[in-house]
């Protein structure tokens, strides 16, 4: 991961500007063209959070951005965090759906089968969520990753904005989920059902408003709309969430904030490499929405 800290002689340019020339591996100086496209595909961040390429800079800001995947990353045209060992690991953006389907015109997979024959999602997560989403390169690489995921040697960390404020700053979900058939996009399609298969999550809360609360979640298990269904369970759902959230919430937080989507993101991800007892860990840099509520989870990290 590059990082550069902005000085006082660059302070007041453009984002792009700032990456323009620079000398990244396998693409040489960075053309105009190249740097407004990764700030454009969600590839680089200030302090810790997504940025456009249009942001005027400050002195002391941290920009950074995963320069040795820049080439992978105007390839695929999805931004690559991670790669090696026959893995990849991508920044889905928000509104980008993993798999193909009749309603979808371009997904992750038809990226993948583009750019990267033969490759394959070890996870996946909703279309309107964003973050960390982990891919095998090779049959033999997701065949390991699918045998780490179902022996729990892949952790998941997500943060999530919900509705209310959540009292505990810590609590495990224990809720047996069940997937309905229920065809309808407004109605959940995960209960929480005695008869179900077994699933936890672990939530800490990281910050609080008085109308919302921004939570991270350990998933533990990793059934279909978990973490939609745990938190709806608990009265606290995801903001902005169409089938399992609150409608007058979800009301209130896209006139006041502009919250068009359900707030999940993918933020850190743990997995096996090929080296036996090494672990590769991965963050994700913050969503622009995610920031615009919580301020604070722009650092100087």
């Amino acid at each position: 991961m590059l990082t550069l800290t902005v000085g006082a002689e660059r302070a007041g340019e453009r984002l792009d500007a700032l990456l323009q020339g620079l000398d990244v591996p396998a693409l040489g100086p960075l053309s105009q063209r190249r740097a407004r496209a990764l700030c454009e595909l969600h590839a680089v961040a200030i302090d810790g959070v997504v940025a456009a390429g249009t942001t005027r800079l400050r002195q002391g800001q941290r920009v950074t951005f995963a320069a040795g995947h820049a080439a992978r990353t105007l390839q695929l045209r999805i931004p690559v965090e991670y790669e090696a060992d026959d893995v990849l690991v991508l920044w889905k953006p928000p509104g980008l759906a993993v798999h193909k389907g009749p309603l979808v015109d371009h997904s992750v997979a038809d990226a993948l089968a583009k750019a990267c024959p033969g490759a394959g999602l070890a996870q996946r997560i909703d279309r309107d969520a964003s973050g960390l989403l982990l891919v095998g390169l090779t049959t033999g690489s997701l065949q390991r990753l699918g045998a780490a995921m179902e022996h729990g040697g892949i952790d998941r960390h997500y943060l999530a904005v919900v509705a209310g404020v959540v009292a505990e700053d810590q609590q495990t979900i224990d809720l047996p989920l069940r997937v309905t058939d229920e065809p309808r996009g407004d109605q959940p399609k995960t209960i929480v059902d005695p008869a179900g298969q077994r699933a936890v999550s672990h939530v800490t809360v990281v910050d609080r408003r008085k109308d919302a609360s921004l939570v991270r979640v350990r998933l533990e298990t990793g059934r279909t709309h978990q973490i939609r269904a745990h938190l709806r369970a608990i009265g606290h759902p995801l903001l902005g969430d169409a089938r399992y959230g609150d409608p007058p919430a979800n009301a209130r937080a896209r006139s006041t904030f502009g919250v068009d989507r359900t707030l999940l993101h993918g933020t850190r991800l743990s997995f096996p490499a090929v080296i036996a007892g090494d672990t590769v860990e991965v963050m994700a840099a913050h969503p622009t929405d995610f920031a615009r509520l919580f301020p604070r989870l722009a650092t100087r990290a």
